[in-house]
């Protein structure tokens, strides 16, 4: 399984859910593959400063994240910025939102973990699939 994860995934790894931290852990074995987009990373890293969580903290998971061949940090591009556009401006979904459903389309992903209500027009448009617990 190719997972996306947005922010609501990657604040319940710090909040030990267990459904996070299986999912992390079938990637880390090799069962799946997990694809953070670059919008989430910013973002999840100010909400965890906001929380309190300090740097280091951050950093070493980061660092993690980072060596491991089965998450890959995807960086905005032009056609990522471009689809993400077309999709915000068509779906009225906030652009971060945008962002990550794009990264999400574009490198093929299976699901996207996300809790986010804004991504019910895509997923009702057939756009992608999104999973929440």
């Amino acid at each position: 399984m190719k997972y996306c994860a947005d922010t609501w995934f990657i604040l319940g790894l710090f909040h030990e859910e267990a459904k996070n931290i299986a999912i992390l852990n079938d990637v880390k074995e090799g069962k799946d593959y997990l694809i953070i987009p670059m919008v989430v990373y910013a973002e999840a890293t100010k909400k965890l400063l906001q929380r309190g969580v300090s740097h280091d903290i951050i950093d070493l998971f980061w660092q993690g994240v980072e060596q491991s061949d089965k998450i890959q940090l995807v960086e905005l591009n032009k056609q990522i910025a471009q689809e993400a556009a077309r999709i915000s401006l068509s779906y009225h979904v906030p652009m971060v939102d945008s962002f990550v459903a794009t990264t999400a389309k574009i490198t093929d992903c299976d699901i996207l973990l996300a809790s986010d209500s804004d991504y019910d027009i895509l997923k009702k448009k057939k756009y992608l699939k999104v999973q929440s617990w």
